[in-house]
């Protein structure tokens, strides 16, 4: 066997590189884990709640009051609230299309397709997806200022004066990629 080379102070140069190397692979895993927790920390979603008042629904082709038909377009707008009864917040506006959720028997339009805005103080957040009368769930499919990359999904309960609700809305957005 040969012998290893030795540095002044007793210490193998294998010995020292392997010491070296681990605390390389170490220092690596540090930066590694530290780099993990901040992406997990960063994908922890956020909740917001908003709340409607005055939400309508203008269709140019329909008198109020008028059943709405199927392929039917129409605007839905109102004021978004941090509560039930708070101060106005922000604005919302929608466009939807009249649609059928059960193809079958009479025609009748009892769902939408839906493109929702919704105007807040630091930006704004774009949805879509489709509607039938209660709870329905939303792509948030991006967003502007404190909102821009953000992703998620929501649950609308909108109650529509023209389609015999009170004129209120609530939403559950769960937001992904949201800066603190």
């Amino acid at each position: 066997m040969t012998e290893l080379a030795t540095t002044g102070n007793g210490h193998s140069r294998r010995g020292i590189l392997k010491r070296g190397l681990v605390l390389a692979a170490g220092a690596f895993g540090v930066a590694a884990a530290g780099r993990e927790s901040r992406a997990a920390a960063a994908t922890v979603p956020s909740q917001l709640r908003l709340y409607g008042r005055n939400w309508r629904l203008s269709n140019p082709d329909r008198r109020p009051g008028e059943q709405i038909q199927l392929g039917d377009v129409g605007a839905v707008y109102g004021d978004l609230l941090e509560s039930p009864k708070g101060s106005p917040l922000g604005q919302f506006f929608g466009s939807r299309l009249a649609i059928q959720s059960a193809p079958g028997g009479h025609a009748h339009a009892d769902g939408s397709v839906e493109v929702h805005t919704f105007v807040l103080p630091h930006g704004t957040i774009v949805g879509m997806g489709t509607a039938v009368f209660g709870d329905a769930v939303f792509a948030i499919v991006g967003g502007t200022g404190r909102y821009a990359g953000v992703t998620g999904s929501y649950v609308a309960n909108q109650r529509l004066r023209e389609q015999g609700g009170n004129g209120s809305a609530e939403f559950i957005l769960t937001l992904h990629g949201l800066e603190a």
